[in-house]
């Protein structure tokens, strides 16, 4: 079907022409534009190009399926709730089995975790970040006001299931973006101001880089490893000793870096990391689930793995589409005229953030689940900044004429 939307697209674009201008010539999308033409180059020059090729024509139609044509869509606003109330009524039942599954295994079976949400999601992590972005939305719909108490009884019981699902996923990186994003909005609604936050941030960064040494040796005895108990498999976040999946990502993370100094400019080509990583593995930093074939996953990091296929250029461009996004979302939610934009722009920020966290320890923009929230959610901000746009432009032209 994704195959299908993009020569669909395509046609539309290039033929017919018949996609909104404004979407096309928009910095979100023009940076977009810069990423893919970028993965077509390092393709050219990949070590694997037919690997390379197969994962630029997968991230084309995720773009052409989940941005231009839902930004397209997206031209009339309302039409955002319902992409993303789809979204949330198809995880309604993977979230119950997975549930159930867990239930059945003993709730609090960290384990479990692992192979419960199968055959839906690969990966209890993947599942996690799914529901990190589905939660903020969630809580958006809630506090809409047309809404009847009936839908809004609904929308509890879908806000329990999912943080439930959310809480025994066990996926320690999606805690953390949650947890990242409600500070961040938390920030925007109590209007504390970016000339305290960032301070702030930079005095805590060089404690830390001052501290490294001692840090370094506090991780070092910390010897909690993943638990079934909640608290325990938080406090595992910081053992970088023992915990194997620690472990594994920092041996993951090391093999990129020195991939990367090989490969700085151009990287090593779209999606071979796991192809290419295990020469670079150190045998003293080796786990017991570490692999020397290419079934042993990817970079486990989107920023790392953004310099190791597309090297420097693709991932500065990735974090400008970051940046861009999140800063667009929240010029919407601090100046549109209309409430309920507003507190749905604030939940795509809110979404947008728990990945820019759940990036640095993951990646999963090769999977269309994840793409489908992702590009989704960047293409809903793109589509209200153009609409707003017009709607001002036409306000403007109206007050122009009413005084001649």
């Amino acid at each position: 079907m994704l195959a299908g939307i993009l020569i669909l697209m395509i046609f539309k674009v290039f033929i017919s022409r018949e996609i909104n201008r404004e979407i096309l010539i928009n910095p979100v999308s023009i940076i977009t534009f810069c990423i893919l033409g970028w993965y077509l180059i390092t393709s050219l020059t990949s070590t694997m190009p037919g690997v390379s090729f197969k994962s630029l024509i997968t991230r084309l139609w995720f773009f052409a399926g989940f941005y231009l044509l839902a930004a397209e869509i997206f031209g009339k606003t309302e039409r955002i709730s319902n992409y993303f109330y789809a979204y949330i009524a198809g995880m309604v039942p993977v979230v119950i089995y997975y549930l159930i599954r867990m239930w059945q295994a003993g709730i609090f079976n960290q384990k479990a975790a692992y192979k419960a949400i199968r055959p839906f999601f690969n990966d209890h992590t993947a599942f996690g970040a799914a529901l990190a972005f589905c939660i903020p939305v969630i809580i958006c719909f809630l506090f809409r006001r047309k809404h009847s108490g009936i839908i809004k009884t609904g929308l509890l019981i879908l806000l329990f299931l999912f943080s439930a699902a959310f809480i025994f996923s066990y996926s320690r990186a999606a805690w953390l973006s949650l947890f990242a994003a409600a500070l961040v909005v938390s920030v925007l609604l109590f209007k504390i101001s970016w000339k305290i936050v960032l301070p702030a941030t930079i005095c805590i960064i060089v404690t830390i880089s001052m501290s490294w040494s001692g840090l370094i040796m506090q991780l070092n005895e910390n010897k909690q490893e993943s638990s079934s108990n909640i608290q325990k498999h938080l406090q595992s976040i910081a053992n970088v000793r023992s915990d194997v999946s620690n472990m594994e990502r920092i041996n993951r993370w090391k093999s990129a870096i020195r991939m990367f100094r090989e490969k700085p400019l151009m990287g090593w080509g779209p999606a071979t990391y796991q192809f290419k990583y295990a020469p670079f593995q150190i045998a003293s930093e080796k786990t017991v689930i570490s692999t020397n074939y290419g079934e042993g996953g990817n970079a486990h990091s989107e920023y790392l793995g953004s310099l190791v296929d597309s090297g420097i250029p693709g991932l500065i461009l990735y974090i400008l589409l970051l940046f861009f996004s999140v800063r667009k979302g929240i010029i919407i939610w601090k100046t549109h005229w209309d409430k309920q934009i507003r507190n749905i722009a604030l939940a795509l920020v809110a979404g947008l953030v728990t990945y820019v966290v759940h990036g640095i320890l993951n990646n999963f923009l090769d999977t269309d689940k994840i793409s489908a929230l992702f590009w989704g959610m960047i293409a809903a901000i793109v589509a209200i900044d153009i609409r707003m746009k017009q709607e001002a432009e036409s306000r403007g032209l109206s007050e122009v004429g009413g005084n001649d």
